[in-house]
């Protein structure tokens, strides 16, 4: 065998070499992606756990207020008067199994102007067997007339009523939450001072 052929030979081990060296940068790369998709996954379920805040009068109005600030309309102030009516309304809804804006010869301004608030402009949503806030406000959104009050610029102040129980209807009995919420303007003092003059002039005749 000439010096040459030897050279060959003796040249083989060194390309046969370059196998390990490539099978340890392919496990590299598997362990990065395995990496990788178990970062993607913790972070979807992080996003989805910071997306699942429980039902409160507080997040409901955080999440009312960011969809009317995301447009450039003023945010809505708790108001006590009208937290009092929509308690009310969803008791009222949960104690006789009704889910509804009118029902028993009953309308949502009763519920308000029981608890001495006079209001100028007022509306309501109701909502029933979500498990976060921001799925109720996100099915509020997308009805037409329950997100005309929650982007109404006349509206306020509002208030938040949740009520847990037992709801009887043609599917059964089951545990869930009523939540009710009041928007609201009350009358401006010169408003109310002409009305006391109108009702004392028709107490009048």
């Amino acid at each position: 065998m000439n010096k040459k052929a030897n050279k060959k030979l003796k040249q083989k081990p060194r390309t046969d070499a370059v196998h390990p060296v490539l099978r340890v940068h392919k496990h590299h790369l598997i362990v990065k992606i395995v990496e990788i998709a178990l970062f993607f996954v913790l972070f979807v379920c992080a996003a989805s756990l910071a997306k699942a805040a429980p039902i409160n009068s507080e997040n409901l109005e955080l999440l009312i207020n960011q969809e009317r600030s995301q447009r450039g309309i003023a945010a809505l102030k708790i108001n006590q008067e009208l937290n009092q009516a929509a308690y009310n309304k969803s008791l009222d809804m949960m104690s006789k199994n009704y889910f509804d804006h009118y029902a028993f010869g009953r309308t949502p301004w009763n519920f308000i102007t029981e608890q001495g608030y006079d209001y100028l402009y007022a509306g309501e949503n109701l909502a029933m067997d979500f498990q976060t806030a921001e799925g109720t406000v996100a099915a509020w959104m997308n009805s037409p007339s329950h997100r005309r009050n929650i982007l109404n610029s006349d509206f306020s102040e509002t208030g938040i009523g949740i009520v847990k129980g037992e709801y009887s209807d043609a599917s059964g009995i089951r545990e869930t939450q009523i939540v009710t919420n009041m928007f609201a303007t009350e009358k401006p003092a010169v408003i109310k001072f002409f009305d006391t003059i109108i009702s004392g002039i028709k107490s009048i005749f």
